[in-house]
């Protein structure tokens, strides 16, 4: 869950909701994600398998629909998780404007630069990995450091009075509606990860009981992180430096973690902490590239995805095909504005993670499956997770929706055409 998307997206929320109102956007972000948490517990307790939510469709749902579901779900996490990349790779080149300040300014070479990280992530990834189990470990440290630096730094030269002040005249009901779908879809996307755990069932140990702690400690430690950060950035550098004018955040607003701890402790220190967030972009990147590109190729092996994505590198044994597709695509991405990229992959989340985890758990619900973990409150939290994905959808932007619908509508084509005719073997065969 952690990584450089709080330190990227600070003024993009403060854009949304101005002032002390941010804070609503990251406590409601907060509430969502653990409502939908314990949808996804609930699920990744009774069917521990590999896979997530494309485990969940073929083994809850009738065999034909839940091929579709599946198919479906392969397909838009191939067509998102190159924006979730993307998003890493701008988040390092902005970063890098701090140390590079001939980039400020200069939005190609920003972009270029991007795409620059994305090829080195891809040259390095095609290959024979190992060692994943360690570079979590390091990614974990050196993203939680990095967290816990820059949020120390903020409160070391925090104002209550000018983290707490209200923009002057007020917001109106409307605009502020509207405001908050879109701090909420900013939201959502930096506490998005915590289901991650349901993708690895089959290795978990004790899932009926590690599943539910997981991801309920997790959305709370990084509930409190993250509020910590954002409140302590608004006691430091006031919230109308960052939100800027009506053209959006300024410049300086792309390395607003580096000024705050240059604020704090000087030049030296924040140059120091920006190699550090560099190194937890890259390094999240480089992850999820790795985990994401063995997604289509699982499901292509069991009939359920374009047979390309199965072949293997000759030598090394990586999926070739998955992974300079995620790869490449990602690279188009880099193009695209931050705030449009992250609405596209929130938006992508809800359609098919969201709604499809609500539905699957009306499904076990309904089931022989025994169950291990019985969430409390049933069925008001799946509602409210619900209730908030029809609310970002109803306030999304015309690109992250039209792009979601096109995208399924084309998935759905392609699986008739192609896919329908194939008998599967995965593990609701």
């Amino acid at each position: 869950m952690i990584g450089i998307g709080p330190l990227i997206t600070i003024p993009l929320v403060l854009v949304a909701l101005h002032g002390p109102l941010s804070l609503i956007a990251w406590v409601l972000g907060a509430l969502v994600a653990a409502c939908d948490g314990l949808v996804w517990a609930e699920l990744g307790a009774a069917l521990p398998h590999s896979g997530g939510l494309y485990a969940f469709f073929l083994r809850l749902f009738p065999p034909k629909t839940g091929r579709l579901l599946a198919f479906l779900f392969v397909w838009q996490f191939v067509l998102t998780t190159p924006f979730l990349l993307a998003s890493g790779y701008i988040g390092f080149s902005q970063y890098a404007t701090y140390l590079i300040p001939q980039l400020r300014g200069n939005d190609l070479g920003q972009h270029v630069l991007a795409v620059g990280i994305g090829l080195l992530t891809i040259a390095l990834l095609a290959r024979a990995i190992t060692g994943v189990a360690t570079i979590a470990i390091v990614l974990f440290g050196t993203a939680t450091l990095t967290l816990a630096v820059v949020t120390l730094a903020a409160w070391t030269r925090f104002d209550a009075h000018q983290a707490f002040a209200l923009a002057s005249g007020g917001v109106g009901l409307v605009p502020f509606v509207a405001g908050l779908g879109s701090g909420l879809i900013i939201t959502l996307y930096d506490y998005g990860g915590y289901n991650t755990v349901t993708s690895i069932g089959e290795e978990v140990i004790e899932p009926g009981r590690t599943m539910p702690r997981s991801i309920v400690l997790a959305v709370a430690i990084v509930a409190a992180l993250y509020l910590a950060l954002q409140t302590g950035v608004l006691g430091t550098i006031p919230w109308q430096a960052l939100a800027g004018g009506a053209a959006g955040p300024p410049e300086s607003a792309k390395f607003v973690a580096s000024t705050v701890v240059e604020r704090a402790w000087g030049v030296g220190a924040a140059g120091a902490v920006t190699i550090l967030i560099l190194a937890t972009a890259f390094a999240s990147t480089f992850a999820l590239l790795l985990s994401a590109s063995r997604v289509p190729f699982a499901a292509a092996r069991d009939g359920l995805f374009l047979p390309a994505f199965a072949r293997l590198h000759a030598r090394d044994a990586y999926p070739i095909v998955s992974l300079i597709s995620i790869g490449t695509l990602a690279l188009a991405a880099c193009f695209l504005p931050l705030d449009e990229i992250i609405a596209v992959v929130g938006v992508g989340v809800v359609v098919i993670g969201g709604v499809g985890a609500f539905a699957a758990i009306l499904r076990l619900r309904r089931s022989d499956v025994p169950m291990p973990y019985r969430m409390p409150l049933f069925p008001l939290p799946p509602l409210v997770a619900l209730a908030a994905w029809v609310y970002v959808l109803a306030t999304a932007g015309t690109l992250a929706v039209g792009f979601t619908v096109v995208s399924l509508c084309a998935g759905a084509a392609v699986y008739f055409v192609l896919i329908n005719r194939v008998g599967a073997r995965g593990p609701g065969a």
